[in-house]
């Protein structure tokens, strides 16, 4: 029986104890595979980087050499010195790092040597243009192979270096994982283990109960010495541990008493020291459920020091805590502070800060010390300090006095929870980065709690041994023996879960490590694109801005094919920064947050910009492109034309880049499912091989990826498609075999198959009625057959100064009678019976006003109109359309004043006679200008002014609709920086308000607009004008042909030294260029000084507060935001802090394309924003805003 119960004891104990050692066994390895997979995964990152530096320090040589080539400067050659020695440095550490992998030592060696054929390549260019010899075109381009060959070893190498990191990436991950599961199944086993046991000790515990029956039956002969015996052992089971037997006796039972006597020793000794470890273990718990839970710093510490005090019979108290090297007050317990901060060494609480360990002070003399109560004081005779640890720092000092002597259990149980108390401070101050160990506390307390019932439960066990003592005195020995291996292994068990939980604490931190790493990547992810953008678009800005000087030739120096192969360079240009926004709007494909704009599309559009784009290429190539387009297609499909073109210049782009022979042809034709039109680009290039056409649409996925491959580009461009395809409701589908070619068939709806409900104005935006372009389809069908005959009019007694009607009418009967109303207002006359005198008449007589018929004999009333407004000597003369058709509504889009009926003509006459009089006779004029940026609607005022137009400014709708309802106004200029919801609702709101309807409307913004938003915001608006350098001419040409300003009237106007031109503006101005690439500075100068401007540079931002400091006289500058040492943002801010510079014009000019920059830069004090790559026009335009008010 006995062996049984031991038996069962080893058992259950040796398994829970071999799964501990499994579990933590299995965590260390699986710690140490994850500590070497990211000592791995950061070897790999080491290398990329030093790759990447090897190409930063090969283009900052470039850059230095063409900038001392460009301008003889040897400053420009200071990032090219050193760049032998950095290179090759740098590619040294690469074959140290990678001197376990044979094939980058072999890159390594290859791009050694092309950095070494390009370095002097650079040096000999560089002497050559010392030695002042000319340098040819050929020898610039010498080295750009090494170049190339340069950057891909880089990449080659990179790419290899990225699968490694995939791969270690992807190992650490794995091991991550394994731990939580090999833990989980241990705790799950010993659970069941441990259940197991109970039931089977349990089962021996009654087995044992029934054998004391039976020996209590042998025992009856001594029951009087039993039952002394079995008080004694009743009162010590009771818990009276200092009873004893005064029993001499030498028999059996004798040594019986005695070996009760010895148990009872035993007990009350086990049972002291059990006393005073629960008494610490319950004022550890006690003192955790003090400091559980988020506390600040002061509830923290009078809490502690409250339960410390009263736990430990102390009197008073008081917590210092250590911050800059002092020991502050925190919390005081019945203390009179004397000193609320302390220097390490300075006093008691100085000194166990210094020393680091406890100091404790007896027998105190009572003047030293007193305790205040209500009616008397105390006087401590023991004090003692306490320092408080957390990892070996010392965080502050706990100081207790008592009247009462402190004994080593109270020493020791301070000792104890000053490591707690440090804890619980440190996590108060560091809360977010040590909740862990905050949760750990609690675990603790849990199992404090635990081993403090298992004690109880071992209590009555105990009890119940006492009880069974007449069995015999072995049993007792064995029990006792039984009794100390429990202690010996709860107390085994309670150091492994000590260590268990460290184990548990220093994994979480490496859990939480790997979260902020990953925050980071997806930083660097951000910061990436954003860079990206960067160093695309400011090399881009040169080339577009000087190819635009070059294509306009203004020095008439270029032939004409030189000006067409800028034109080419520029256009060029723009389709690589219209790629590049597309690259960057990847990540809104794969968000779901493309936009996609809807309009009626003719196919034939489509393919003559197809042909344009890819005819050139094709020739260059000696392939042949065909088109092919079937009769059965519809003339024009309803999709987002910019998108679709999108597709197929990928897909022609790819065909033409794949084919070497051959033919590339583009078919068009209806699909096979109804609805749809399908596009077809068939090539007879190198084909695609069948496990190879899934991955050819992911991203970054080519059909040869390998490092050696023929063909470049980055696999964006198929997935891109792919994506953009399902966006409007189509599908790509691909045919293809190697060797034969790829036919890859574009499939959309004709119509897009479901279409959220629009407003009333989308859906008129997106069914336009066919009257609104009937010249265009036929245009002829105004025209009468028949020409009447001339009919007398007062063209030959016309006077200088007298006013004349034009009069436009085929009808003779009704021309005469307009032609005497004509006379009744004082007016002369003159009629053309045929649209095509119409014009002539205009220009010769130039009247203040048409009247003009639609059916009208060899030109139509519509073709008329378009001439008028298309002459500028005609196109500010008020036209009134009249006609017995329905066509309101296009009268008013081409440009009409007013629409007469016919059949009531000539009642309506005094009505109109009368507007007209009222409009000529006006004086000022005014325009209401809404723009939210005052110095942009001051600027445009004052321009307005000069031609005698008087302007109000309001920076919101609602002011603007309350200043139409108060005040005449003539025409509002209404600026909208982006079309969006709000600008909508914002010419809905003028145009529902009443008496508005027909207010003239000109509406004035910085962004090209696609044709989906031109055609809404012209369900509201009169005119669009964006803006650029001749946009303020444009809007006065608006103006005036809604306020009929004659053109006489304008040039009897002095315009003096204002805008009347525009050029006075900017001549003789001083700009501050500040940008960190030459190039850009060289093509800005050049466009400036155009305008007989005058350029200061700088290379970055010191240097930009240097020339300013220099040149006093700056009128504006030009700010690149991102310039190495001092970047834009601190410069512009540095600028501002200058009370002279407080109001100088700082134009921010950043190729960063990101959400939020024009707002930070805003805020960094610029006064304006503009992107690269530069809008030259654009540019001019804010540059006149700005410097208008200084034009002497």
């Amino acid at each position: 029986m006995k062996s049984s119960f031991t038996r069962n004891l080893q058992i259950g104990f040796s398994i829970s104890l071999l799964l501990l050692i499994i579990s933590s066994v299995a965590s260390f390895v699986s710690i140490q595979n994850l500590l070497r997979s990211a000592e791995m995964v950061n070897h790999t990152n080491q290398v990329l980087d030093e790759l990447a530096n090897v190409l930063s320090v090969m283009k900052d040589a470039e850059t230095g050499q063409r900038g001392y080539l460009l301008t003889g400067e040897e400053q420009f050659l200071t990032p090219y010195t050193g760049a032998y020695e950095r290179s090759l440095v740098i590619v040294n550490n690469v074959k140290t790092l990678t001197v376990d992998n044979p094939v980058q030592q072999q890159n390594c060696d290859a791009l050694q040597k092309a950095i070494i054929n390009r370095l002097n390549i650079l040096q000999n260019l560089i002497d050559l243009r010392k030695a002042g010899k000319a340098i040819s075109t050929a020898q610039l381009q010498q080295g750009r192979s090494y170049m190339d060959e340069t950057r891909n070893i880089i990449q080659r190498m990179q790419h290899i270096e990225h699968e490694l990191l995939a791969r270690r990436t992807e190992r650490m991950n794995r091991f991550a994982g394994y731990t939580p599961v090999v833990i989980v199944i241990a705790a799950i086993l010993a659970l069941i283990i441990t259940i197991m046991f109970y039931l089977r000790i349990n089962r021996d515990f009654k087995e044992r109960e029934q054998l004391q029956k039976q020996l209590q039956k042998k025992d009856r002969e001594i029951a009087e010495r039993i039952d002394v015996i079995q008080k004694i052992a009743g009162q010590i089971s009771s818990g009276d541990y200092t009873i004893r037997i005064n029993d001499e006796e030498k028999d059996g039972l004798g040594s019986l008493a005695l070996s009760l006597n010895q148990m009872a020793n035993s007990l009350q000794h086990s049972f002291d020291l059990l006393s005073a470890k629960e008494w610490m273990q319950t004022g550890v718990a006690g003192l955790n459920d003090k400091i559980i839970g988020e506390k600040d710093i002061k509830t923290l510490a009078n809490a502690v020091l409250e339960f410390v005090a009263i736990y430990t019979e102390s009197q008073t108290g008081a917590l210092f805590l250590l911050d800059n090297e002092q020991l502050h007050l925190q919390s005081g317990y019945a203390f009179n502070a004397r000193e609320e901060i302390i220097k390490p060494g300075e006093g008691l609480v100085g000194q166990a800060a210094a020393s680091g360990k406890p100091i404790l002070v007896k027998d105190i003399k009572p003047d030293d010390i007193a305790i205040s109560f209500a009616t008397a004081k105390i006087k401590p005779r023991n004090i003692i300090a306490i320092p408080i640890y957390h990892e070996q720092q010392i965080k502050g000092v706990l100081e207790l006095a008592s009247v009462n002597p402190y004994t080593e259990k109270h020493i020791e149980f301070l000792t104890t929870i000053s490591y707690n108390i440090g804890i619980a401070i440190y996590t108060a101050q560091n809360r977010k980065r040590l909740q862990e160990l905050l949760e750990e506390t609690q675990s603790q307390a849990e199992e404090l709690q635990s081993q403090h019932s298992e004690l109880e439960n071992l209590n009555t066990e105990l009890e119940a041994q006492a009880q069974k003592l007449q069995a015999s005195e072995e049993e007792l020995k064995v029990q006792q023996e039984e009794l100390l291996q429990a202690n010996q292994e709860l107390e085994e068990r309670s150091r492994l879960l000590e260590e268990k939980n460290q184990v548990i604490v220093e994994r979480n931190l490496d859990i939480q490590k790997k979260a902020e790493e990953l925050e980071i990547s997806t930083r660097y992810k951000s910061e990436f694109l954003a860079n990206m953008s960067h160093e695309l678009r400011t090399p881009l800005n040169s080339i577009l801005l000087l190819s635009r000087l070059l294509s306009e030739n203004a020095d008439k120096n270029l032939s004409p094919d030189q000006v067409e192969s800028a034109e080419v360079i520029q256009s060029s240009g723009k389709g690589l920064l219209s790629l590049i926004d597309e690259i960057l709007d990847l990540s809104k494909i794969e968000a779901g947050k493309m936009e996609l704009e809807y309009a009626v599309t003719d196919i034939d559009d489509i393919i003559s910009d197809m042909r344009m784009l890819f005819m050139p290429i094709a020739r260059e190539k000696n392939l042949d492109f065909k088109i092919v387009t079937s009769p059965a297609v519809p003339t024009a499909i309803e999709t987002d034309k910019m998108r679709l073109e999108q597709i197929l210049k990928n897909l022609l782009s790819n065909a033409l880049k794949f084919t070497s022979r051959g033919a590339v042809t583009l078919a068009v034709e209806p699909s096979a499912t109804a609805g749809f039109i399908s596009f077809s680009v068939t090539d007879t290039g190198i084909g695609i091989p069948k496990e190879k056409q899934d991955h050819i649409f992911e991203a970054f996925q080519q059909a040869d990826g390998s490092t050696r491959r023929k063909f470049g580009g980055t696999g964006l461009g198929l997935s891109i498609s792919r994506e953009l395809a399902k966006l409007l409701g189509g599908s790509i589908n691909l045919n293809s075999d190697p060797g034969v070619g790829s036919k890859f068939t574009v499939i959309v709806p004709v119509k897009p198959a479901e279409q959220t409900p629009l407003p009333e104005a989308e859906k008129q935006d997106a069914e336009p009625e066919p009257i609104v372009q009937p010249e265009q389809e036929e245009p002829h069908h105004n025209i009468v057959p028949v020409i009447p005959d001339e009919i007398p009019d007062d063209r030959n007694s016309i006077d200088q100064n007298e006013k004349v009607i034009l009069i436009v009418e085929d009808d003779t009967n009704f021309a005469k009678a307009l032609l005497n109303f004509t006379h009744k207002r004082s007016y002369k006359g003159i009629v053309a019976v045929r649209g095509d005198h119409a014009i002539d008449m205009a220009i010769k007589y130039k009247p203040i006003a048409i009247l003009l018929d639609i059916q009208l004999p060899v030109k139509d009333g519509w073709q008329v109109m378009e001439e008028l407004k298309s002459n500028p000597e005609t196109k500010h003369i008020p036209v009134h359309i009249m006609s017995s058709l329905e066509v309101k509504r296009e009268s008013l889009l081409k440009g009409a004043v007013d629409f007469i009926n016919k059949p009531v003509a000539l009642e309506q006459m005094q009505q109109i006679f009368q507007t007209l009089e009222t409009a000529l006779n006006k004086n000022p004029r005014k325009v209401l200008i809404v723009e939210e940026n005052p110095k942009h609607a001051q600027a445009l005022a004052y321009f307005l002014e000069t031609f005698g137009v008087s302007a109000e400014i309001k920076n919101s709708v609602s002011a603007g609709v309350s200043a139409l309802r108060d005040k005449k106004v003539n025409c509002v200029i209404l600026d909208m920086g982006i079309p969006d919801k709000n600008a909508y609702e914002a010419l809905e709101t003028v145009k529902n308000n009443p008496g508005l309807e027909n207010l003239p409307i000109i509406i004035f913004t910085g962004k090209n607009l696609s044709k989906s938003e031109e055609n809404r915001i012209k369900q509201y608006a009169d005119s669009i004008v964006v803006k650029t350098a001749h946009s303020y001419q444009r809007i006065l040409d608006e103006v005036g042909l809604f306020l009929h300003l004659i053109e006489e009237n304008k040039k009897d106007k002095p315009t003096g030294n204002l805008l009347g031109t525009l050029d006075e503006v900017l001549k003789n101005k001083t700009v501050l260029i500040a940008d960190d690439d030459i190039r850009n500075i060289f093509s800005l100068t050049k466009a400036l000084e155009k305008h007989k401007m005058r350029v200061v540079s700088a290379t970055d931002g010191m240097e930009a507060l240097k020339q300013l400091q220099e040149n006093p006289d700056v009128d504006v500058v030009l700010m690149d935001m991102m310039m190495p040492e001092m970047d834009g943002y601190e410069t512009t801010a540095r600028i501002r802090t200058d009370s002279r510079y407080k109001n100088l014009p700082i134009l921010a000019v950043t190729a960063k394309a990101m959400i939020g920059d024009r707002e930070k830069c805003i805020s960094a004090g610029a006064s304006d924003y503009i992107s690269k790559p530069v809008d030259i026009d654009q540019l001019i335009s804010l540059l006149r805003v700005w410097l208008y008010d200084k034009t002497s």
